[in-house]
């Protein structure tokens, strides 16, 4: 008779403690930390999330520096019935929070956080029903230690009902990173982006001290030129994707800077807003992307080129059911083979195709398409609502699909304009430059075209 013997099926707390935490980077683990305590307050808000701004008041206050970290929030504290989750590597039941419009669905984000950053941190939770502490301790985080329990501590209930998370020991890398003003001014402008739509609803960030200034979408719409618009219920999430411009198209001479081999940036990223973001449940999980990811280069778009930095597009996914948004166990990337993530890819391939036309048609004119576009007719492309209000329905789909596509003005037929285009060697622009402009450094599309007119008034007076 063969023997049976049980074998051991559990993980190691190498894997969790060593490993887990490479998924992630350093600002992403912060990030998820502060997830928690916007989902916190909607926890306290759950009745009035319908309101204009129903995080007013609530607010998480980071303290970053070499020596420790700190976040401190006023958002409810952990209830009781989630306290075994909240420390346990797994959320155990996803029902907990019922219906409401969050992003974890894994119960990762706080113990990987901590695993990133900490040789020793302290967990302090008041909410109305319970007062806790809870620490993990340098022997709980050596990764060859078996030991999975935590000591959990009643403490004195406070009328402040929130959570605090002190990292007194910091991983090396992590308090290097914190002395780093560059880590931080990145820190605040990624702050700025992912939650910019729930501070657009009341909620208050600080990073050492610095209010956190939401950075949100905006898109052009005017008379002449409105956006691409699209919303659709599919799968029990509902999907709204905008595309249009928000700035002037660009000229010849960004063009040049753009592909300047000497330029500083030569992808115009740092200096522009072109691409499409994507929102899940009020986050943004994708800033400004120029990819495959939103549908540049796929099927019927072209790649994106500076030529095409005026077009901007925002996706939007809302659900009270987590599971069902096309987000990854880092918050931070997109499952873009999901049912629910392809017809938005897909609308927003439609938008970005229109506006890559518009461009076309008007390329060597964009001085004539100055007055339609005015940047004193951007608006947030969230507020945008031209889908539900003067859209059609989308036949033969299995979708609740509206979609508005705009009738955008054509060049007029027979334009007497036309353009020209050449290259010759950097040393001859700059001499050419130093001639004609007395500036060695002019742009190359300044420097053409004076070199034109100098040649057209000497061909006029033969």
């Amino acid at each position: 008779m063969p023997q049976v013997a049980n074998l051991s099926g559990a993980p190691t707390k190498r894997f969790f403690v060593s490993m887990l935490p490479r998924d992630i980077e350093l600002d992403d683990a912060i990030l998820d930390l502060v997830d928690n305590s916007v989902d916190g307050a909607m926890r306290q808000r759950r009745h009035n999330l319908s309101e204009a701004r129903p995080f007013e008041g609530y607010s998480c206050n980071l303290v970053l520096n070499p020596e420790y970290f700190e976040l401190s929030d006023n958002c409810g504290g952990i209830p009781n019935t989630h306290i075994e989750g909240a420390f346990r590597l797994g959320r155990p039941s996803l029902e907990l929070d019922g219906t409401l419009p969050t992003i974890g669905m894994y119960g990762i984000g706080m113990k990987r956080a901590i695993f990133k950053m900490a040789q020793d941190a302290t967990i302090t939770s008041r909410s109305n029903d319970r007062a806790v502490k809870v620490r993990y301790d340098p022997t709980w985080l050596d990764p060859e230690s078996e030991d999975w329990n935590l000591r959990i501590e009643e403490i004195d209930a406070t009328d402040e009902r929130g959570v605090t998370i002190r990292i007194p020991q910091l991983q090396a890398g992590s308090a290097k990173r914190f002395g780093s003003d560059s880590f931080l001014d990145a820190l605040r402008d990624k702050l700025g982006q992912h939650f910019a739509y729930i501070i657009g609803r009341g909620f208050s960030i600080t990073l050492n001290g610095d209010s956190i200034d939401p950075e949100t979408v905006q898109m052009i719409l005017s008379d002449a030129i409105q956006p691409f618009d699209y919303e659709a219920l599919v799968e029990g999430v509902k999907i709204k994707v905008t595309v249009g411009f928000y700035r002037n198209l660009t000229r010849q001479a960004e063009l040049e800077d753009a592909t300047d081999p000497e330029g500083n940036d030569p992808t115009g990223r740092a200096t522009d807003e072109a691409g499409i973001t994507v929102i899940c449940n009020d986050r943004v999980i994708v800033m400004s992307d120029r990819t495959t990811i939103t549908g540049w280069g796929l099927g019927i778009t072209p790649r994106y080129h500076p030529q095409f930095r005026a077009i901007t597009g925002l996706i939007t996914f809302s659900s009270d059911d987590a599971k069902l948004l096309p987000i990854s166990t880092t918050k931070r990337d997109l499952d873009t083979d999901s049912d629910t993530y392809r017809p938005a890819r897909n609308a927003a391939m439609e938008g970005i195709a229109l506006f890559v036309g518009f461009t076309n048609r008007w390329k060597g004119s964009e001085e004539l398409v100055d007055e339609m576009l005015s940047v004193t007719n951007r608006v947030e492309a969230r507020s945008i609502s031209l889908a539900s209000e003067s859209g059609a329905r989308v036949r033969n789909t299995t979708y609740n699909e509206f979609k508005f596509r705009p009738a955008l003005p054509v060049p007029e037929k027979g334009t007497r304009k036309r353009r020209i285009a050449f290259s010759r060697d950097h040393e001859e622009v700059k001499e050419m430059g130093n001639a004609l402009l007395d500036d060695e450094s002019a742009k190359a599309g300044d420097i053409g075209g004076k070199a034109w007119d100098t040649v057209l008034q000497q061909v006029r007076r033969k």
